[in-house]
């Protein structure tokens, strides 16, 4: 039994096809009744006319009788059975004629009774009329020689009637006998007529439903056939494009199958595999595969008795319905598994693969496992290497916390000493043939050896101690030997090597060490004269000039951190747009007749509670008119605005960010930062700035700040 979204899709799929079959059912039994009905009104119509034309046989009939009638009576004969006929003959064709005009119950030609209904056609209930008012003055005049002669007959039976009576009732009997004759005479033919209409009429009508019934056939049958050849075009297209589906979908699947690189198939509950599977499956399992391959055999071949137990139980518990697939997918013993292959040339090679497994379900039961293969080697081969290239670096990071443990002047005196030892090892093996007495060498290295392991293990040097360790233990096995031959030694060099490789990762470790020992410390009064003075010779020289520098810091030493880092950052920003943009080239010195050397002063003063920083350049200072004329070449005010700033509110517009009077962007220069972010340090100390210039004179910056009391008594 289909469930919902089976059934739902097999709906959605031959929609078309079920509703032209629905359609073409509905059709077949809507023709069906309507062929009954029409078949019915046909076999109504048939009785109608059968009892129409016995209408016509009972008018002559009954003239006939009358004749007859006449001339027993005439003859003096009996009449009984004539009059009797006469009156039977009368009162069926009554019975019909009324029956047709109003409906009702009639006798047929079989004496079954048989039921009309009124006649609907207007033709013929007027040709009914027409004969019913002739034939109903017959009809008085036949019941009237019915009861005169029933009369007779009575009198007679009784005895109650004379000669002469009986001969008037006769009389009486035979001259209506004569009325009746004459009248059946007159109108005997126009009453056969009427019948004949009547049953012309009846058959006309017979004659329509039964076209009707011919073209309803017709156009069913018709109707029929195109409903037919819709549902056969249907069905055949349906064919087709299900073919073509079909036939796309197997080629998707054998084009994904063959570009995939890896290792796609199904597995059957008989851990066979099924017979569409990746290209590179067999590229990955090393060996030809088939379909119908036995994946157990497969493995066996490839690992481990236990790897392959352990494969067998966990697909066992995949293509079982017990657990739930979730459960153990973690228990999967086929990731990373190490696997013998051989390759192109039949040598065995050590690969890596990783088994997937997903089961398929139809119908909720399980029919098949989805095993994807992944040649995982490269992957574990990288796993393994991080693993050891982590283990390298965790080695390295102890050996650095071991050298942070050792005084420096130590682990240099045992640099020293241990790479002189091993040079002199290594020597005294390069020169071993000429002792010809291998023992004694390898005795005089082992203590050598030994003395460096002991004073590395007193430092703490587990780096040292170890590969010393390990050294000896080759020495070891030498000194074990009953005969020690040369070539017994050539092993010898290659752990002095990685020695002394050490040795000199340490020893640069420890410089490395140092140097960022040195960067963390504190600056002090000599460290920023000798970084102020390698700067200012370095602009200097990128820029032509001569500079001497003259400093007095030495009250650096005593602001605290915050505030002297700070003057810091300023000192260095000052010093280097004094060089740029102050001092003079030599040529536009000497015009000025100024010593070719331009002077850099930097001091720090204390006066009263406060200090005062000082950086004063013999430059060519700074010029109102040159800055105005560079802030509005760049834009960054118009010159009615420029002409409402006077000298020395022009002068201060230096220190706006982008603002910059160098002609080029360089290195020390152009970017219009420097001088704002000494405005953004004075800020954040608290400074007061005032500047002193004079043109092709000086230029002074003077920075006053106090210390606030709490960082004054940290």
């Amino acid at each position: 039994m289909m469930s919902a979204p089976d059934s739902q899709r097999f709906l959605g799929k031959y929609r078309e096809i079920i509703v032209a079959v629905a359609f073409f059912l509905i059709f077949d039994l809507a023709v069906l009744v309507l062929n009954f009905y029409i078949s019915y009104k046909i076999s109504e119509s048939a009785v109608e006319i059968n009892l129409a034309g016995r209408q016509r046989m009972l008018s002559q009939r009954m003239t006939k009788e009358l004749l007859i009638g006449l001339q027993d009576a005439q003859q003096l004969q009996d009449v009984n059975a004539s009059i009797e006929k006469i009156y039977t003959s009368a009162l069926g064709f009554n019975q019909t004629l009324q029956a047709f005009r109003q409906g009702g119950t009639v006798v047929s030609a079989d004496n079954q009774p048989a039921t009309l209904k009124a006649v609907a056609i207007p033709a013929a209930q007027d040709v009914l009329a027409r004969a019913d008012r002739l034939w109903q003055p017959l009809f008085q005049r036949i019941i009237t020689i019915k009861r005169t002669n029933d009369d007779i007959r009575a009198l007679f039976n009784a005895h109650l009637i004379g000669v002469e009576e009986a001969q008037d009732k006769s009389a009486e009997r035979e001259l209506t006998l004569e009325a009746a004759v004459r009248y059946a005479q007159v109108y005997n033919l126009d009453l056969l007529d009427l019948m004949n209409q009547f049953t012309n009429q009846l058959e006309s009508a017979a004659n329509q439903r039964a076209n009707t019934l011919r073209q309803v056939q017709t156009a069913g049958i018709l109707l029929a056939l195109l409903n037919f050849g819709f549902i056969l075009f249907k069905f055949i297209r349906r064919l087709l494009e299900n073919d073509r589906r079909v036939e796309k979908a197997r080629q998707e699947t054998s084009e994904i199958l063959g570009t995939v690189r890896e290792g796609l198939f199904l597995l059957g509950q008989d851990f066979s595999i099924g017979s569409q599977y990746s290209a590179s499956l067999s590229a990955i399992l090393g060996k030809p595969i088939k379909a119908g391959d036995d994946l157990r055999t497969l493995l066996a071949d490839m690992v481990s008795p236990e790897s392959l137990k352990a494969a067998t139980e966990y697909i066992g518990l995949l293509l079982g319905d017990r657990v739930k697939e979730s459960l153990v997918q973690d228990l999967n013993p086929l990731v990373n598994l190490p696997v013998q292959l051989a390759d192109a040339q039949g040598q065995g090679r050590q690969r890596y693969l990783s088994l997937y497994f997903n089961r398929v379900l139809e119908h909720g039961k399980i029919v098949h496992l989805l095993v994807t293969v992944f040649d995982v080697t490269t992957q574990v081969r990288l796993e393994q290497e991080l693993a050891a290239a982590k283990q390298k670096a965790k080695a390295e990071m102890e050996v650095l916390l071991d050298l942070l443990k050792v005084n420096p002047a130590h682990l240099k005196h045992y640099l020293g000493r241990a790479e002189r030892e091993l040079l002199g090892i290594n020597d005294q093996l390069r020169n071993i043939e000429n002792s010809r007495d291998y023992r004694q060498a390898i005795n005089q290295i082992f203590r050598q050896t030994h003395t460096l392991k002991g004073e590395a293990a007193a430092l703490g040097l587990g780096i040292f101690e170890d590969l010393a360790q390990r050294f000896e233990d080759m020495l070891s096995e030498l000194r074990g030997k009953s005969t020690v031959l040369g070539r017994d030694l050539l092993a010898l060099p290659l752990p002095l090597d990685d020695f002394l490789n050490r040795i000199g990762q340490v020893r640069e470790l420890s410089r490395r060490l140092s140097d960022l020992q040195a960067a963390f410390s504190e600056p002090n009064e000599p460290e920023l004269v000798r970084n102020m003075t390698a700067l200012a010779q370095r602009i200097a020289e990128d820029h032509a000039k001569q500079v001497e520098l003259e400093t007095d810091l030495a009250l650096m030493a005593v602001l605290p951190p915050r505030i002297r880092h700070g003057l810091n950052d300023i000192a260095l920003q000052l010093l280097r747009n004094a060089i740029v943009h102050g001092i003079e080239s030599r040529s536009e010195r000497l015009i000025w007749n100024k010593a070719v050397t331009g002077t850099v002063q930097v001091f720090l003063k204390q006066r009263e509670d406060e200090y005062e920083f000082v950086m004063r350049d013999d430059g060519r200072g700074l010029i109102a008119e040159d800055i105005r004329a560079e802030l509005l070449r760049r834009g960054l005010y118009t010159e009615a605005q420029l002409r409402e700033f006077d000298d020395n509110q022009i002068v201060m517009k230096i220190f706006e960010p982008g603002f910059s009077t160098a002609d080029s962007v360089g290195r020390d220069a152009g970017h219009g930062v420097g001088l704002d972010v000494v405005k953004h340090m004075i800020g954040e100390l608290g400074a007061r700035l005032s500047i002193a210039t004079e043109k092709y004179s000086y230029t002074q910056f003077s920075i006053c700040f106090p210390i606030p009391a709490e960082e004054a008594t940290a």
